[in-house]
């Protein structure tokens, strides 16, 4: 890849981690950030997960943050544009993380789909890998089984992984106004994988009971269910994100179970920032900074209920 005078080395705040960038094409926003949090808070006190793959990883900003939060030892991301995981490549570099993050060049359509060319920055560098066919698993419990393809191989097998996160395209294909330039528009649109690739994706990447993480927009909230359940990916955990107390929300987070039981929490709403403009206690504590004062007591009641709330399961 040929460097671009663009690029730019910022600070995540999440302690020494480092993440290069390209302004010019795509940076990461605070959805990224509220996913890697959300899917960090309901790992921790279940079995240690030791593998968990970012599906559209972009940079490779939530495994880089996950590197942060948790002691997972193998994180995988897939990313489509080739500049874009080379940055993700680069990313697990600067920060001396290339034992623990691995990166997959390849479309998460093809994992199941068709025949395509892959490279990745794990076990074997610039690997060439050829997608068979890989089909989902079908809704009912006597499924079909799993062809295994060549990615899927390099990933570690079908049903491999204790967790995925994902932030996918939020446009559906053929709706909305094309972004600034191409990189974005792929990020942004549904043009080189739909909702349903990645979900069809996750379900066959996770082991059975493997946790899902989703970040998406609440307009397309039927859709997640819809085909989150026909995945056989229930979902377990629900929060909706807006921008200050009292605006509508812009963001949901959602947390699936592979053959999970039946019930749908709705966990209270989180906003970004307070009135005045500065960030939420739910922000600081996401940023791991000091919280003030009077919201501690009921912070710990918080982190009780929750607790009580998971131990139900």
């Amino acid at each position: 890849m040929t460097e671009k005078h663009s690029l730019r080395i910022d600070d995540t705040g999440f302690g020494d981690v480092r993440i290069l960038q390209d302004p010019e094409t795509f940076c990461y926003g605070v959805d990224a950030v509220l996913l890697a949090g959300f899917a960090a808070e309901r790992l921790k006190g279940r079995s240690r997960p030791s593998r968990l793959c970012d599906l559209g990883t972009g940079n490779g900003i939530v495994p880089l943050i996950l590197s942060h939060k948790t002691p997972i030892g193998d994180m995988w991301g897939i990313e489509v544009q080739e500049e874009i995981w080379r940055l993700a490549v680069k990313n697990a570099e600067l920060n001396e993380l290339e034992g623990r993050l691995h990166f997959l060049h390849a479309n998460v359509r093809d994992i199941r789909t068709k025949p395509i060319e892959c490279r990745s920055s794990g076990r074997q560098p610039e690997a060439a890998c050829r997608v068979e066919h890989a089909e989902y698993p079908m809704p009912e419990e006597q499924s079909e089984p799993v062809v295994q393809s060549d990615i899927l191989a390099e990933l570690g097998g079908s049903g491999s992984f204790d967790a995925v996160t994902m932030n996918p395209p939020y446009t559906a294909a053929g709706n909305g106004l094309p972004a600034g330039n191409e990189a974005r528009t792929i990020a942004r649109h549904e043009v080189a994988g739909s909702l349903e690739d990645f979900l069809g994706a996750a379900s066959v990447l996770l082991k059975d009971k493997g946790h899902l993480f989703i970040v998406h927009r609440p307009s397309r909230l039927i859709d997640l269910c819809e085909l989150s359940r026909k995945l056989r990916l229930e979902p377990r955990d629900m929060v909706f994100v807006s921008g200050k107390p009292m605006e509508k929300p812009n963001i949901v987070l959602m947390h699936c179970v592979r053959n999970g039981s039946r019930g749908l929490r709705i966990l209270p709403e989180l906003y970004v920032r307070e009135l005045d403009g500065s960030f939420s206690r739910e922000m600081l504590k996401l940023y791991e900074r000091e919280i003030p004062v009077q919201d501690v007591a009921s912070e710990l009641l918080k982190e009780r209920e929750g607790s009580v709330s998971a131990a139900g399961e």
